[in-house]
């Protein structure tokens, strides 16, 4: 490959990692519960992702209905494609040999770069009870809803197993958060909203997306921690790829973000999916938003984001398409820009929106934190 397209190929990468387009990744299913086991077709050299989803209970039929959602992939620790990606890297940037940035890029890159399995049988344990899902796509992914029966109310998680072939002892496993059809919930955003990307810049938004160590947003995580301790519930909601998942997750458990559902967007390299950079942002995060919202029709929503793309014209279009259920909305002015803010949320009421430079601050107004 000649070396001025894998540097195309690498911008377009970077620069998708804040585009919009699919971000679910395969059509959901709905499946019953099965018996047999041990039928998977999962090779020994293939793992499996388990990414956490939001879990409904249906007090009708008395049972939880749980989205799966999982990744089928190859590592490649050694490929051809991978090294010349890197080493194009190094040249664009200037990014040192045996460096900590290097190393760094390494690691966020290596799930760009993985083989996608499709037409793979996986199955999955809930409890007591087991699930085929269907095969997974051609991008590896495979989303399903399970119904599981239970007289136990789950307050927090409901852990989720993949089944492996009874001679392969690897583990695989996820969760999936356990949401009651009443209470509020937290919609986030993640690049500058609390994890500090700078996509303003897009050379210190590359930089920070794969080279430097993940920084957050001062004063979010005391904020997000202060409304998981008032039982609220988190759905992260980001035009981050799924590719970044291990290392978005780690920075929400090193920070101490609430753990909440994640939603993000599918980027493969050796597809036509990189021309979503040119989709513009409504078309992924407000069907995403809108579904949470119609999934639990009873609960009230807070949502979080930041100035720095769309953010305020997506929060402002679903208000104005739900009033009644949108309590709240916060945006990092990261722009600082409050003339468009006013603009975007002419429509919305003045006591429903808040524009903020300092996190710090919002906890110490009674008047800003109120959801009345």
């Amino acid at each position: 490959m000649r070396r001025k397209t894998i540097k195309i190929i690498l911008v377009a990468v970077l620069f998708a990692c804040q585009a919009n387009s699919s971000f679910a990744g395969g059509t959901e299913t709905n499946l019953p519960s099965i018996d047999h086991s041990n039928n998977t077709n999962l090779k020994g050299d293939e793992k499996v992702l388990l990414f956490p989803t939001n879990a409904k209970y249906d007090p009708d039929k008395k049972q939880w209905i749980i989205p799966v959602h999982g990744w089928v992939f190859e590592p490649e620790a050694d490929s051809a494609w991978r090294n010349a990606i890197i080493k194009a890297f190094e040249e664009t940037i200037g990014i040192e040999e045996n460096s900590i940035e290097l190393q760094r890029f390494k690691q966020r890159t290596r799930m760009f770069l993985v083989d996608n399995e499709r037409s793979k049988n996986i199955y999955v344990k809930i409890g007591n009870q087991q699930f085929g899902a269907p095969e997974t796509e051609a991008n590896g992914h495979f989303i399903f809803s399970a119904y599981i029966t239970s007289q136990n109310t789950c307050d927090e998680w409901i852990n989720i197993h993949v089944v492996t072939n009874q001679d392969d002892h690897r583990q695989f496993s996820g969760k999936a958060q356990c949401v009651k059809n009443s209470g509020i919930s937290v919609i986030s955003d993640i690049d500058d909203t609390i994890k500090d990307s700078n996509v303003l810049d897009k050379n210190e938004l590359i930089k920070n997306t794969f080279l430097k160590e993940f920084k957050p947003v001062p004063g979010m995580s005391h904020l997000y921690k202060h409304w998981h301790q008032q039982g609220h519930k988190f759905h992260y909601v980001s035009s981050s790829p799924w590719q970044l998942y291990p290392a978005l997750s780690q920075f929400l458990s090193d920070e101490q973000f609430p753990l909440g559902s994640m939603h993000l967007k599918l980027v493969r390299l050796k597809d036509n999916s990189l021309y979503s950079l040119f989709e513009s942002p409504e078309e992924g995060k407000i069907p995403i938003i809108t579904k949470l919202l119609t999934t639990y029709p009873q609960r009230k929503f807070i949502l979080v984001g930041d100035s720095g793309e769309k953010d305020p014209e997506i929060y402002a279009e679903i208000a104005r398409q739900f009033p009644e259920r949108i309590v709240k909305i916060y945006i990092h002015d990261i722009r600082k820009d409050k003339q468009r803010l006013t603009s975007v949320f002419k429509h919305i009421e003045n006591v429903k929106w808040v524009a903020f430079t300092n996190a710090n601050d919002l906890l110490n107004n009674p008047q800003i934190m109120s959801l009345k």
